[in-house]
């Protein structure tokens, strides 16, 4: 009995090796699919644009940019104060969703040679969700981000330094020939053109390198010589856009500013568009904008009215009753971006090229890159006219009544930003981190006042987004130590690039922080 105990028990156990040898082959479905092409991955990349747009976007940068202002008193956004269920969901969705692609994309086929394209583009894309994140929060997770572990914070400026290398890695391999599978109707932005997204890739570099311009400003213009001479966008055709998805839901501006009535275009936006040109009205405007009556759009000449009015930023216990009436997008209008019956075929911006002729307009004034400043500023104006639609008498005419560039250089630079400000209209993510970075155009602290709640001192304008409440629940350790508290981790605090000034301007109008 006892040996065959041990024998029956032997047995079991070359059994159980023989199982345990075989385990992963026996168990796995030899027609399962084990690789998911990048192009399944990189189309949801890119419509991460629109992902909790009203969130993430619009009660936030599109705030603070002064594109757009709120029409609900309850909203604190406005004021500056932070609500974790709104914007925190930016700081989720990029670390547990667009980097869980993205690294997906990276290293299932990092070896295979017909990829590696696909890989280059979709890294270009991942550089420019970086810069937004780390341009949001300044300081942030970065290195080994994504993975399913904790890692340290990284400080803004190893970051800029890391993007640039990527950037310049990825488009230095573009194009790479018909021999490379094609991301085709799956890429949403230029259906799969290496040659556009090398030129997204150097105007990404030339923005981040403008960015910089005050705090290092010898990168800078290292950096945007290399992004011009590579290659930047060279016609509205390049321009890069993202469109919303008729089958899908996505809650952009015809959610905000029409379906909900939830915030209208800013006043400080609207009285731009009659300041800037001796020609008076900007001929933009009747393509972006209009009013809304009764649910329906009507033209302010049915309702008796010489301009486009906005509202004023910021209101809070004392919003005027006629808040809805204020001007709003022009859904059915002919303006490219906006048409199509105001809920499908919108398009989201994330460059245009009308900037790419600003940013080059900057770094000529620099003496950085090749170019007539002037030149290259009304370029860029013209460049938007056309984007929109202007008939070509009109453009020539607003464009004629702008002054040349003139003065100080401070004073030229504050022409180029308020123009560039203008043509990026509803790009609030760039027009906030211009007005940080600059301090123009000149825009209007909270009609009602920063908010009590809020942790930005009163009449300084919002500089940051602090970081979510589960980083400092859980994640404080890994934090910078000037912001690893929520008394510390204020939204006034300067990003590494918002350099130090006179944080007022002179009696002429001009900062003395751009050029030093």
């Amino acid at each position: 009995m006892k040996k065959t105990t041990i024998y029956l028990f032997s047995l079991l156990l070359i059994l159980v090796a023989g199982c345990t040898k075989d385990f992963e082959k026996m168990n796995t479905d030899p027609n399962a699919v084990t690789k998911v092409e990048p192009a399944y991955f990189f189309s949801g990349m890119v419509q991460q644009v629109f992902a909790n747009y009203q969130r993430n976007v619009n009660l936030y940068p599109d705030f603070y940019s002064q594109y757009f202002a709120n029409t609900v008193q309850s909203f604190g956004s406005p004021r500056y104060e932070y609500v974790d269920g709104w914007i925190g969901n930016q700081w989720k969705e990029h670390y547990t969703e667009f980097l869980r692609k993205s690294n997906a994309i990276q290293d299932q086929y990092k070896d295979d040679a017909s990829f590696q394209e696909q890989l280059a583009i979709a890294e270009i894309f991942t550089c420019y969700w970086w810069s937004r994140m780390t341009d949001t929060y300044g300081d942030i997770p970065y290195f080994g981000a994504g993975l399913g572990e904790t890692v340290p914070y990284t400080s803004q400026e190893e970051i800029y330094k890391d993007l640039f290398a990527r950037l310049e890695a990825a488009v230095n391999k573009l194009p790479m020939g018909d021999n490379q599978v094609k991301y085709g109707q799956y890429d949403r932005i230029y259906n799969g053109d290496a040659a556009k997204w090398k030129k997204f890739g150097n105007s990404l570099r030339l923005r981040l390198a403008m960015r910089i311009s005050n705090i290092d400003p010898a990168t800078a213009a290292s950096v945007a010589q290399s992004a011009v001479s590579s290659g930047v966008m060279t016609s509205n055709d390049d321009v890069a856009k993202v469109p919303m998805w008729a089958s899908g839901w996505y809650d952009y501006l015809h959610q905000m500013l029409w379906n909900w009535d939830n915030a209208r275009v800013s006043k400080t936006f609207t009285n731009y568009l009659y300041s800037e040109s001796t020609a008076g009205e900007d001929p933009r405007a009747p393509y972006w904008l209009t009013y809304k009556r009764d649910g329906a759009a009507a033209t302010r000449e049915s309702l008796g009215l010489e301009e486009y009015v906005g509202l004023e930023n910021g209101y809070g216990t004392n919003m005027p009753s006629d808040a809805n009436d204020k001007a709003t997008i022009n859904l059915y209008g002919s303006y490219v971006d906006f048409s199509g019956n105001g809920a499908d075929a919108m398009y989201c911006p994330v460059m245009f090229y009308s900037e790419v002729l600003f940013l080059q307009a900057e770094a000529a004034l620099r003496g950085w890159v090749p170019g007539d400043a002037n030149a290259l500023y009304k370029a860029g104006i013209q460049a938007s006219m056309d984007y929109v639609g202007v008939d070509a008498s009109a453009a020539q005419q607003y464009i004629d009544g702008v002054a040349n560039l003139n003065g100080s250089d401070e004073a030229r630079l504050k022409k180029i930003i308020t123009q560039k400000w203008i043509a990026n209209f509803p790009n609030g993510v760039e027009g906030w981190a211009d007005f940080r970075r600059t301090d123009y155009p000149d825009l209007t602290l909270p009609i009602d006042g920063v908010s009590g709640n809020a942790s930005v001192a009163q009449g300084t304008f919002v500089k940051r987004v602090r970081y979510p409440n589960n980083q400092h629940d859980l994640n404080s350790s890994s934090m910078p130590a000037s912001l690893n508290t929520l008394d510390k981790d204020r939204m006034d605090v300067k990003v590494w690039w918002d350099v130090e000034g006179t944080e007022s301007k002179g009696a002429d109008g001009l900062m003395n922080s751009n050029f030093r």
